[in-house]
């Protein structure tokens, strides 16, 4: 989906302040989110990382870019959590409440910044799961082979997907063929797993950023087959 966190190619958000020895947590709660999101997503597996990813897609943009990445992930959680019926918000606000001062908790995010889930778009079929991510058995025949030149499709989705805004629309050309993995738009979308065959696909710089950009630098994506079309005219560098 369109949203703030699809930040490539954007500018204009000020430098990147890096802090010298930077501590891996900056307080022990961060730490301990960090445990509860591995614990709920590996060990019970309550939601998976595409869902996971979809639900900080769907978060407020005003809070999204005022927040610290652990609060990210905290919202991310306590959202998962109330839309599987594990917990309510009531029970995490009567729980806060208790633990901190009424002028903290009368600052909290509502959880009404967090767009609803969006159904399924009903756009894709399915086909035989594994329960790993990477297909190991029948292998798919990949439509496109190494040096085939392609071109992002240019798609307005307002789901979950794995193209990044800035590469659609854009050609390049295919460097290396993987396996066949889970499309994440629609694990999350339509609870299925289809399986198809992901791309390294090489898009020169001038391509994506125009003539400013440094001619010789390159840019690797990796691309799920459903984002490509075969298509495209040869540059020179190419």
């Amino acid at each position: 989906m369109n949203s703030i966190h699809d930040v490539g190619g954007m500018d204009g958000f000020g430098p990147i302040e890096r802090e010298e020895n930077e501590p891996v947590f900056h307080e022990p709660w961060e730490g301990r989110m960090r445990a509860m999101h591995m614990l709920m997503s590996k060990k019970h597996r309550l939601y998976h990382i595409d869902e996971s990813r979809h639900t900080i897609e769907r978060m407020n943009p005003i809070y999204y870019l005022g927040s610290t990445y652990y609060q990210i992930w905290l919202l991310r959680m306590e959202t998962l959590l109330i839309e599987r019926g594990v917990l309510t918000e009531e029970e995490i606000q009567e729980k806060i409440a208790r633990i901190s001062p009424v002028s903290y908790t009368s600052h909290l995010p509502s959880y009404r910044n967090v767009k609803s889930y969006i159904p399924s778009t009903h756009r894709r079929f399915a086909l035989p799961t594994t329960t790993d991510t990477e297909r190991k058995d029948e292998p798919i025949v990949p439509k496109f082979i190494r040096g085939d030149l392609v071109r992002v499709k240019t798609m307005s989705t307002l789901g979950h997907t794995r193209a990044p805004r800035y590469v659609r629309g854009k050609q390049g050309v295919i460097e290396e063929v993987h396996g066949s993995f889970i499309l994440p738009d629609t694990r999350v979308h339509e609870g299925i797993d289809l399986y198809q065959p992901v791309y390294r696909v090489r898009f020169e710089a001038q391509e994506l950023w125009g003539k400013d950009a440094a001619p010789k630098d390159k840019l690797i994506i990796e691309m799920w087959e459903d984002y490509l079309e075969l298509g495209g005219v040869k540059h020179e560098s190419q």
